[in-house]
């Protein structure tokens, strides 16, 4: 009898984390189970969303919710659709900063930004079925310098003409993000490592973190 593992009948792509490979449905638990941290950030942005009235923001829910299933899809499974997954959400939460900053920034209708909005992630998606060495690269360029250039421009404006924008809550997410991703960067260069805790992991605590960031973006916007 041939013993292989789940997964296997799928293209594999390793994440590439301190934690550990098992043989099981779900191959790294830490780093799949701390996403409930998104599902958590999702569930509660719809309140408030509702609660607030500011049911526009309801798509930054979903983005929430589909991060957090497609991160943990690509870390139970560690294939090449799971890492589309993963990518994807990270691409949507991306690409919705990015579109609402440009629509502040130059007051373009809704069709335009929607545009703008599914091409970007759309883009990087398709770039990775030829090659998805860039992935990580185009999302840091896309949610960090793309959308924190077009905040400076606005910052600046506003700065000369009101109203006020309260940049508290955009504060604490920078804050929240930057400790996020240093964990991760402890974890990928294995500095903070510890292989066999299945329970809770550097890369994990990036999970928790950043949930955490993406409800401090609602609380801006």
């Amino acid at each position: 009898m041939i013993f292989s593992c789940p997964w296997e009948g799928l293209v594999f792509r390793p994440a590439e984390f301190c934690e550990e490979s098992l043989c099981s449905w779900v191959r790294q638990p830490a780093n799949t189970w701390t996403n409930i941290g998104f599902i958590l950030a999702g569930i509660a942005i719809l309140r408030a969303a509702r609660r607030d009235g500011f049911e526009h923001l309801r798509g930054l829910a979903l983005i929430a919710l589909a991060t957090g299933v497609g991160s943990a899809f690509f870390h139970a499974s560690e294939t090449f659709i799971g890492r589309l997954f993963d990518y994807g959400g990270m691409y949507l939460g991306a690409s919705y900063m990015l579109a609402v900053n440009v629509r502040r920034w130059l007051l373009l209708g809704l069709p335009a930004i929607r545009a703008i909005f599914w091409a970007s992630t759309a883009a990087p998606l398709l770039l990775m079925f030829i090659y998805d060495g860039y992935a990580q690269s185009i999302y840091v360029v896309e949610g960090m310098f793309c959308c924190g250039f077009v905040e400076a421009i606005l910052y600046l404006r506003q700065r000369r003409k009101g109203p006020r924008v309260r940049y508290k809550w955009l504060v604490g997410y920078w804050i929240v993000f930057l400790v996020a991703f240093t964990f991760w960067w402890l974890d990928k260069t294995r500095a903070l490592c510890s292989p066999g805790n299945h329970w809770i992991s550097g890369h994990g605590a990036w999970h928790l973190l950043d949930a955490l960031a993406l409800f401090l973006v609602y609380l801006f916007y």
